[in-house]
Parts: C-alpha cells; structure tokens; sequence
C-alpha cells in the first residue's frame, strides 16, 4: 500500500468516527438538554443550548423541534413571550410536514399559551388550540389528548357555546376517570376550566369553589404558578360576589407568594393590581388609586398587556370615583391608546370613553355612554341567564360531583388495602393478633359502609331513588358494550310523561314531582333485576334491557303504559290520570353504543308524541 492509500484509509476511519460520534450526540442531544433544564436554572440552560447551533447540527427534524420546543417552554417561563413564540413557530415548521408527533401537538398548545399571556385573545390564541385538538384525536396519547380537551374549553366561554366547552371537560373528565394513573395537573386543569366556564355564565360561586379545588390541588404538588394564577381567579368571582374578606385574603396570600417566590418577577404587579381592584370594590379610592400606581409603576415586569392596559382603566375609575377629573381623563386616555386591546371588552371601552367624554364637559354623551353599558350589561345577563346554558352546566357540576365521589371511593378503597398489609406485618402474638382482628372488622364495616353511602349517593336520584343521570349512562354503557361482546340481544326505552307541563301549570309543581316518582316506581315493577332503569331527565327515563329482544321489550312498554293510562292516581288528595309515550330501539350488528340506541330510541319516541302519544313506537318503524 502506497503512502497515498494510507493517507486515504486514515481520512476515511476519521470521517467515520465523526459520523459515529454525531449520531451518538443526535440520540443523547435532546435527552441530556432537557435533564439539563431539570437541574439548572433558565439562564444557565439557555446559555448552555446557545452554545449548540441546532440549525448546523445533524439532528432528524424531530429532535430539533424538541429543542426548540425546550426554548420556548424556557422562554415562556422568563415571560420572554416573543422569543418563546418565535421558537414554537420553529418547532412546528420542523414537523409539520411529519406524522403527526406529540411535538407537534405540544408545540400547538404551549405557542397558545404564549399568545393567550400576550393578548388574552380568544380569537388569537385558540387557533392554535383548535389545531392542537384536531391533531390530539389522531394520536394514541390519552394524556395529551385529556390537556388538549381542557384547553380547549377555555374557547368556548360565551352564552352561545358554553355547552360545547362542557362537553370537552365532560370527555375530559371520562378519559381521566378511566386513567389508572391520575395526574394531579390534569385533575386541576379541569377545574380550572370549569370555573372559567361557570364564570361566564354568571355561576360565581360555583366558579369560586371550582378556582379553589384547583388551587388545592396544585397545592399538592407546590405548582407555584399556577396557585398564583387560581388565587387571581377566586379574587375576581369573590369581587362579582361581594365577598370582602376573601377577596382580601386571597390579595393577602398573592403578596406572600410574590415575596418568597422573586423568580416570577409579575407576582408583586398582579398583587398590587388586585389589591387595587378590591378597594375599589370596597369604596376606598385612596387605597385603590394607590395600589394600582404601584402596579403601573411594575408594568415592565409582566408581558401580560391586557392587564397592563386594564390597570389603566381601574386607575382612572379609581381617580373618577375620588373626584380627581383630570387625572382620570390622563388615565382613560392612556387605556384607549392600546389599539389591541381585546374587542369583546367594549364594557370596558365604553366607560374610558364615557370618562373622557365627562372631562371634556360633554355630559349628554357621557350619560349615552353610561346608558350604552347598562343596556349591554342587561343584554349579556339575558344570555347568562339563558336555560339551556345553566342546565348545561348544572349538568356538568353534577358530573363532577360524581367523578370526585367515584375517586373518594377508590381512595376508601385502596386505603382499606394499605391498613390490611400494615395489619398482616404487625401480629406479633395471638392478643395482638385478636385485637387487630377485631379492629380491622370494625374499619372494614365502617368503610363497607362509607363506600357503599359514597356509592349510592353518587348513583341516585335525588326525586325517584332510582338510577341518576350520569350513574344510568355509565351502567347503560356497560351492559351495552357487554351485549356487544357476547353477541346477545338487548333494547332500550326511552319514555316520558305526556303533556307534564299541564300537570304542573293546573296542580303545581309538587303534583309534578309526586306524578314522576309514582311513574318510576311502576317502571322498577315492570323489569327484572339484571335491567336498569334511571331517570334522565326531568320527567324522562331510560330502561336498558340486557338479554331482551325487541318483542320482549314491546311486551315490557306495554305492560308499563297500560298500568299507567289505566289508573287514577291520587296524591295530597288530589285525584289525577295520565299518560306517557315510550321509544324502542332494539341492538343490531351496527350499533357500536349505548349513545346511538339512545338517538333510535328518542326519535321514536317523537314518532309516538306526534302520532297521538299514550304509544310505543319502534325505532325500526322511522327507517
């Protein structure tokens, strides 16, 4: 071999080493930065990624997304919101082009937090999240799905499409439910949610209590952050409810916050903004107007302009209601220079406007403008106080009351388990041995007991005793998907009383009530034991028949509208007759769920009103 070919072979076993080596650093880059991140400051985990040009680098697209994912996330938590938006944009053009990856999806959520801490936007910051729940549903990650769901239904807060942002938590909620492990954040973002979507319908207690759970439970696992946020949520519920004394505890508790926690450098500007807040809601404007300079002064320490520009307008209420004209009218006028302010704030626009219209000495328009707000504040009431919007959500508070039981329960029961072991290790002699025996016989009886009372609370219906709601999907589900399974046959009926308004228009209310819980007592007569009948709604029921066909389940709505329409019922001495229609929808080799029974069974039903009611339709005649 010549010196040329020598000279060749070493360059190549070089080049070589290198390629080895940089594809060992392409399999370690992003797993070592981010161990990096979990055990150094921000600072010195960006200086150390700006020593690694990820651009140069021979990284797949895949890996350096994930490090510019890393800035952003590093970035965000400086409230650096411009270059951490500007990271997730490089990480998502890195794989947009890819399979869908929980990078990407990742990527979607958090620029959407960033762009909801710099404009507060739900027009700007939930196109992302729209995205985000659009590429969630394709992959096969339940927990980013579940974080996906929840930030969504921040999206949908108005009186027009709350119900929407409930049926998000509610599939949230679900998946969570069935999770084995369950994640303390998750469990607190959807209370979170919650609360915000209570908020917007006028609920504020109910938002209160959901803001504190949530407060509680990142509590648990010293979420500094996102403690600190909650507690600025209960104080703007404890605001629109006049509840002094913990608005001020939670003010109280945000300056303590801001002064062991100096990392998050907004803490004390927030604190001083909602400290303003609650004096002017309390009427001490000298306390306010000084609260609320301190904030302004702290402005630079926040990248959150919404609220920023919000100090503005409270500062000049605050002046306003002192009888410091002019300095109100500076303070208006500083708020309506921010041209992006959010747009479906015109409340608040409307009263700066009205403020510098009554410095100018321009009265009538001043007055227009203060009747303006008064007449849109009556208009959003109108929408809060929309039916179906508070049902809806009543609805999903009950739903959460029933998951939280279902936990309590788990937690009864896992506990139960953990003081069985803890006895079995301690008997030590027979007299121990006895003792313990003993007493472990009476816990068991007495959480035997608190389950089986958490349980059945949990299930019940308040009115009938019979199955409530959520309990009767849940059931209903199971015995479906379990007829699915074993190829047997099954129906279900839905049914309700016909014309009920006129019982409770001509009896009351009470006669209403008495009318429904005499019909679920007939039903429970009507089914066997293995069959499930629940109350779905306020005189509307559900009967899953596991193991019947559809002739069966005819005999079985006959034998239950003939033994109603047949009979006077008399209640406080009030003698009364009525009737009910029933739906029928038997399983068949399409039927994939309880859900889609159910639409069967309700589109009969409808048949049988029309019709004439005092009917069975079945589902197979509206084909």
């Amino acid at each position: 071999m010549n010196m040329t070919s020598s000279k060749a072979c070493v360059l190549l076993i070089c080049f070589l080493v290198n390629i080895y080596s940089s594809n060992g650093l392409a399999n370690e880059s992003v797993e070592y930065f981010e161990n990096y991140a979990g055990s150094h400051s921000v600072e010195e985990t960006l200086k150390h990624l700006d020593q690694f040009n990820i651009e140069t680098s021979i990284l797949a697209s895949e890996d350096k997304a994930k490090l510019y994912f890393l800035y952003g996330q590093l970035y965000e938590k400086n409230r650096q919101l411009d270059l951490a938006i500007s990271s997730y944009d490089n990480s998502i053009n890195l794989v947009n082009t890819l399979a869908i990856s929980d990078t990407l999806i990742d990527s979607h959520l958090e620029r959407s937090f960033a762009l909801y801490l710099q404009t507060n936007d739900p027009a700007i910051y939930c196109v992302d999240r729209y995205k985000a729940l659009e590429y969630a549903r394709q992959q096969n990650n339940t927990e980013l799905l579940t974080k996906t769901l929840t930030q969504n239904a921040f999206c949908y807060e108005g009186a027009n499409t709350i119900h929407i942002g409930i049926a998000l938590l509610d599939e949230a909620m679900d998946i969570v439910d069935k999770s084995e492990k369950l994640n303390a954040n998750r469990k607190a973002l959807i209370y979170n949610a919650t609360g915000s979507l209570y908020r917007n319908v006028g609920l504020h207690q109910r938002s209160y209590e959901n803001f504190e759970k949530a407060y509680q439970t990142w509590a648990t696992i010293d979420d500094k952050q996102d403690m600190f946020n909650m507690l600025h949520n209960m104080l703007s519920q404890s605001i629109k409810l006049g509840h002094w004394p913990e608005a001020k505890n939670s003010v109280e508790a945000q300056f303590e916050l801001a002064k062991s926690n100096l990392a998050f450098k907004d803490f004390t500007f927030f604190a001083h903004l909602n400290a303003g807040r609650v004096a002017l809601g309390m009427n001490d404007y000298p306390k306010a107007i000084a609260n609320l300079k301190n904030a302004i002064q702290l402005r630079h320490t926040t990248q959150e302009q919404y609220f920023v520009t919000s100090s503005y307008l409270f500062l000049a209420i605050a002046y306003m209601r002192n009888g410091q004209t002019a300095e109100a009218d500076e303070m208006a006028t500083l708020f309506k220079q921010d041209q992006d302010f959010r747009t479906d704030k015109q409340q608040m626009t409307l009263k700066a406007d009205a403020i510098i219209a009554f410095a100018k000495q321009d009265y009538l328009t001043s007055v227009n403008l203060l009747f303006q707000l008064i007449d849109d504040e009556r208009k959003n009431n109108l929408n809060m106080l929309n039916p179906e919007v508070i049902n809806s959500a009543l609805n999903h508070h009950a739903k959460v009351a029933e998951f939280e039981n279902i936990l309590l329960a788990n937690k009864l029961a896992i506990n139960e388990l953990k003081l069985t072991a803890i006895q079995d290790k301690e008997r030590i002699n027979e007299l121990t041995l006895t003792i313990v025996a003993l007493l472990t016989m009476t816990l068991g009886l007495f959480l035997v007991f608190a389950l089986n009372t958490y349980k059945k609370r949990s299930q019940t219906d308040f009115l009938t005793k019979i199955a409530n709601r959520g309990f009767t999907f849940i059931k209903g589900e199971q015995l479906i998907k379990r007829a699915i399974k074993l190829q047997q046959p099954a129906s279900v009926i839905i049914f309700d009383i016909d014309n009920f308004k006129e019982i409770n228009d001509k009896y009351g209310h009470h006669i209403g009530d008495l009318a429904i819980k005499a019909l679920a007592q007939r039903a429970q007569t009507c089914i066997k034991k293995q069959d499930l009948v629940g109350r779905i709604g306020g005189e509307e029921f559900l009967i899953v028949l596991p193991k019947t066909s559809e002739q069966d389940a005819w005999a079985i709505s006959e034998r239950l509208r003939n033994s109603i329409a047949e009979k006077d019922f008399i209640f406080d001495g009030i003698t009364i007759n009525f009737t009910i229609s029933l739906g029928l929808a038997e399983l068949h080799s399409s039927t994939s769920s309880l859900q889609e029974l159910m639409i069967e069974a309700d589109k009969a039903l409808y048949q049988a009103k029309f019709s004439g009611k005092n009917k069975v339709y079945l589902a197979r005649q509206c084909a």
